[in-house]
């Protein structure tokens, strides 16, 4: 198995649901589930963010990898 580092998120999301086991027929909705999770946080991280900021505005965390990923969901 590659490490985190070493591949794409969403990869690394399909790999997440294939391991926790999932049948192919909620595979998709897993999939989705996770995405919208992993979405939800980087606008959460993103607003924690704009709050410590003296501008109050930030950028979205950039997430380019797998362990981006596993850090987030």
């Amino acid at each position: 198995m590659s490490n985190a580092l070493g591949i794409g998120p969403a990869v690394m999301i399909n790999r997440l649901v294939h391991e926790a086991g999932k049948a192919g027929a909620t595979h998709l909705a897993e999939v989705a589930r996770l995405r919208a999770d992993l979405d939800r946080a980087v606008l959460t991280r993103q607003a924690e963010a704009a709050d410590l900021s003296p501008d109050g505005e930030a950028r979205a965390p950039v997430v380019s990898s797998g362990a981006d990923v596993d850090r987030l969901v």
